[in-house]
């Protein structure tokens, strides 16, 4: 399964967390908040799943470093979830 994200639908923290929460079909207990994007990360998410989180750029302009802080989290689930895979570009081309 493959996930696209776009940085376009993150302008704030809150906007992030109910994006992705729908995106990856997280659970309604989701708690909107980096410890939990983790928890759901790395047990929730139906596998194998490639996450493209397109325009990073555009939804760091937005939320700045809790992009990059969400990001972080990202990639460290990929280290530690087989089957999890994580792309990220900064923005599409023409941008």
């Amino acid at each position: 399964m493959t996930v696209i994200l776009e940085g376009s639908e993150m302008k704030s923290p809150e906007m992030l967390h109910a994006y992705v929460k729908h995106k990856l079909h997280f659970p309604g207990c989701y708690g909107n908040n980096l410890d939990a994007l983790w928890d759901c990360l790395t047990t929730d998410v139906e596998l194998p799943v490639t996450v493209k989180w397109m325009d990073f750029s555009i939804g760091e302009e937005f939320i700045g470093d809790y992009a990059q802080q969400a990001s972080a989290i990202f990639l460290d689930a990929e280290k530690e979830v087989p089957g999890f895979q994580v792309e990220i570009t900064a923005a599409s081309s023409g941008q």
